[in-house]
């Protein structure tokens, strides 16, 4: 009884971070570029948002899929032996976000965060080789979080047990 308990708190975690991560990332995203395209702010305004927001934006990003990650493998240790095939490959994709996410901020983000630092300096030309290559790692981690969170959040099939 213990079990299945322990097992519900981790799964209802685990779809709670997952779904926080991929609606706050799609909020930010559209804020960001929304505010990238308004003739309201300048250059100098624009640079500022970037390297204010962006790191709490991985910085939230580490959190809600380090606790997913957490959560889902206590839910695949509380899970019958036969039904966890889908939480590991959950928990597969979620580590493999995480990891992607990880590459952005060192290898893509930092440069960039670099390149507008200080703000309104004119942009280099692996500037935009490395915004373009930010955009797709995103939507690589985002699409494979989206997976995991679909399939965390799928019911588990009734064991023998439970249908009887």
């Amino acid at each position: 009884m213990l079990t299945r308990i322990l097992n519900a708190l981790f799964l209802t975690t685990a779809r709670l971070f997952l779904v926080a991560w991929i609606g706050g990332a799609a909020l930010f995203i559209i804020t960001s570029i929304a505010e990238q395209r308004t003739p309201e702010f300048d250059s100098i305004d624009k640079d500022r948002l970037a390297t204010i927001r962006f790191p709490l934006y991985y910085l939230y990003g580490a959190f809600c899929l380090s606790t997913a990650i957490l959560t889902t493998g206590l839910a695949i240790a509380t899970t019958p032996q036969g039904s966890r095939k889908k939480l590991i490959t959950g928990f597969t994709l979620c580590v493999l976000s995480a990891f992607v996410a990880g590459y952005d901020y060192v290898a893509v983000y930092s440069p960039l965060q670099q390149a507008i630092t200080p703000p309104g300096q004119v942009r280099g030309p692996d500037f935009l080789s490395l915004h373009k290559q930010s955009e797709l790692i995103n939507e690589v981690h985002i699409s494979l979080a989206l997976l995991a969170a679909i399939l965390i959040c799928l019911p588990a099939r009734p064991t023998s047990a439970q249908r009887s």
